[in-house]
């Protein structure tokens, strides 16, 4: 693959290379991301359908993102995880997301907001085993860290969920 299109995913189409925060401004690149996810849910008849939909693509995305951060730590940028690598954001962000079925636009919006400030939260402070499990080699370690952070997050927004609106 082209360099340069390694480097446009690997930074989220330039979100990642914004001279502050750059892992927070890579963060956004997912909310198109989810709204896009949101259109596509009125695909599928049942609720179980789109969240296999959803699994299957945090897989894949999981994969394509390992593999463009090996790429682009290896021939891009030739150093462990740089800041510029924001497809891992973008992940975390999505995994934060996953199984919350919001109804309407308004419950989204706050599933959004949720979940960017939880994910963020968790990505910054890297609590236990996320900490160590950004040192694994191959881009997986640039991608591993922020999907833990995800699944935590996504437990906790689930909970926050579940007090908020099905009381």
């Amino acid at each position: 693959m082209k360099k340069s299109f390694i480097k446009n995913l690997a930074t989220c189409f330039g979100l990642g290379d914004m001279p502050k925060a750059p892992g927070t401004f890579g963060t956004l690149g997912g909310i198109p991301i989810y709204i896009g996810m949101l259109f596509l849910r009125k695909v599928f008849p049942n609720h179980m359908l789109y969240n296999s939909f959803y699994f299957m693509f945090l897989m894949t995305f999981f994969v394509v993102a390992v593999y463009v951060s090996d790429i682009a730590e290896r021939e891009i940028y030739h150093k462990k995880d740089p800041q510029n690598v924001v497809i891992d954001e973008v992940l975390g962000y999505l995994t934060t997301l996953f199984l919350i079925n919001p109804v309407g636009w308004f419950q989204a919006f706050v599933a959004m907001g949720l979940a960017f400030v939880i994910f963020r939260l968790f990505d910054i402070t890297k609590p236990g085993p996320i900490y160590k499990s950004q040192f694994l080699g191959h881009g997986v370690g640039v991608v591993i860290d922020d999907f833990l952070a995800g699944i935590i997050g996504n437990f906790l927004l689930a909970c926050i969920w579940t007090f908020i609106f099905y009381k």
